[in-house]
């Protein structure tokens, strides 16, 4: 490169008069060369930084090529590597599957500083109580966030409010929009619409472990939640009320009418009727029609009761057909048979007991008559019934 620069040079010299024009050429061409030089030298380290990415972070070429021009200032890989050892050491113990996904949505935490930034954020997190094992879980459900989010603005909100890190990971995990939410202008609005339908902060910490988008959400779509879950005719600041809101929460209006369309039908009443019911146990619309539809046809052809009983105890739909009702059935109908039980035994009564106390109460006290109850009955929890 020298050479042909000096050979260049000598030879515009040779060429043009010796006036000021050929010194402004002669520099011009000169940083032309130089110019030159440097992209020569960049570029592999450029593609050495790509096969970096790739063979070290284990991220794709085509994920690799998006993130080049957050590393393209790189000089060396020992930041990188610096980085990868603390992510990887003791501190959170991440696995190559984890910084894989860490690497591929948030590559500029290849840039950071382990001492002045990750080393600082991994103390934050443990002054709100979270473990190793936690942070670790957050890097894995929230890749995005663990670089970026305010942590002691976000933490400082939702440890009081939720009262600890694993009830804040199992909402995270469902929704991660808890760590990048407004906090004033979305969460704090949801959390003041929810309480002016008689919700306590509790229940509504509790609510939101399954329904995280009543708060993370659109208040305007929060409130018209709350309205729909309100002419269903449930009492407010009651637990029914707080299953209303949870129903509906997860379904879009027509989808709900469709429901109730649908268990009008199948159980061959009217809408009127299918809205007490709802009214009673509003989770009901929160079941499949295949479920619906399996359970209300055992409940009515091989146990032999009514849909007016099922309207009347619509909490019998939320069961397993696999491994409550058809497992109890059984053992209801043995001892029936063998004159242990009475003949009008209710159903439901066996049904909705816990698995232990129905166990005490009907399968372990006729161990001496029937030695072989408790264990059909097991398999009979475990047996996958087909449609």
């Amino acid at each position: 490169m020298l050479r042909l620069q000096k050979h260049l040079s000598l030879h515009l010299q040779d060429l043009l008069p010796v006036h000021r024009s050929a010194s402004l050429i002669q520099l011009s061409l000169q940083r032309v060369l130089l110019s030159t030089a440097s992209a020569t030298y960049s570029s592999p380290g450029h593609f050495a930084a790509d096969d970096y990415l790739v063979s070290t972070c284990g991220i794709t070429r085509e994920q690799a090529a998006k993130a080049a021009k957050c590393i393209s200032h790189w000089k060396s890989f020992s930041n990188a590597d610096a980085v990868l050892s603390f992510l990887t050491g003791p501190a959170l113990g991440l696995s190559k599957a984890d910084i894989t996904l860490l690497v591929a949505k948030d590559p500029r935490i290849l840039n950071c500083s382990v001492d002045n930034t990750l080393r600082v954020r991994v103390d934050r997190f443990r002054s709100y109580g979270f473990s190793g094992a936690q942070i670790s879980i957050f890097v894995r459900v929230a890749p995005y966030s663990f670089r970026t989010f305010n942590i002691d603005e976000k933490l400082g909100f939702w440890m009081p409010f939720l009262g600890s890190p694993d009830k804040f990971l199992r909402i995270v995990r469902r929704n991660s929009y808890l760590v990048t939410s407004d906090l004033h202008k979305v969460v704090k609005t949801n959390i003041r619409l929810l309480q002016e339908y008689g919700l306590s902060e509790q229940e509504i910490g509790k609510m939101c472990v399954s329904n995280p988008r009543l708060l993370t959400g659109n208040p305007d779509s929060t409130r018209a939640i709350l309205v729909r879950a309100d002419e269903m005719g449930v009492p407010r600041n009651t637990l029914l009320f707080r299953q209303a809101v949870t129903a509906v929460a997860g379904l879009a209006p027509e989808t709900m009418a469709s429901k109730l369309k649908m268990m009008a039908k199948i159980l061959g009443c009217s809408d009127a009727e299918v809205a007490r019911m709802v009214q009673r146990n509003p989770l009901v619309l929160v079941r499949s029609r295949e479920r619906i539809q399996r359970i209300c046809e055992f409940l009515t052809k091989v146990v032999g009761v009514d849909t007016k009983y099922i309207q009347g105890l619509p909490t019998i739909l939320m069961y397993s057909l696999e491994r409550r009702l058809v497992p109890r059935h059984y053992v209801m109908k043995v001892l029936q048979e063998k004159g242990l039980i009475r003949k009008d035994q209710s159903f439901y009564t066996m049904v909705s007991l816990s698995d232990s106390v129905f166990c005490s109460r009907y399968v372990h006290p006729h161990k001496d008559v029937l030695p072989s109850l408790a264990d059909a009955y097991a398999s009979a929890c475990n047996v996958k019934i087909a449609t």
